[in-house]
């Protein structure tokens, strides 16, 4: 017998507001690996290979955490905790942004985080 996950189950409507907020996150991602190094060239505060390096690095998040959202879609239980730990990271972030008067890109950082939180909470009550 093979030791395969499950079939996946139809997620609810906490799973699916989970995955949305994991798929923004990921958009966000791909959009500050592309435009970062671009916008950083023309300060060039660090060397062209560090702008370089930080975009294919922000990339490979985006990349996982468009698998994880993906994940979520569908119903599956492993991105649950790989999204849990994703949000709780971005807790102190988001926090650190509102601190430094950055108070619309930490605001909208912690509410997104939280609401993904309770929301893969609800998701793993009504349906695991």
């Amino acid at each position: 017998m093979s030791s395969a996950e499950p079939a996946p189950q139809r997620p609810g409507i906490a799973g699916r507001v989970a995955a949305a907020i994991i798929g923004a996150q990921a958009l966000a991602c791909a959009v500050i690996a592309v435009v970062f190094p671009l916008v950083a060239a023309r300060d060039a505060g660090l060397s062209t290979a560090s702008h370089l390096m930080f975009g294919v690095f922000t990339a490979l998040f985006a990349a996982g955490l468009a698998l994880v959202a993906r994940g979520l879609w569908r119903g599956l239980s492993w991105p649950r905790t790989a999204t849990l730990v994703w949000l709780v990271v971005l807790l102190p972030v988001g926090l650190t942004l509102l601190q430094s008067g950055w108070s619309l890109g930490g605001a909208l950082i912690l509410v997104s985080s939280v609401a993904a939180i309770l929301a893969v909470a609800a998701e793993i009550r009504g349906g695991a």
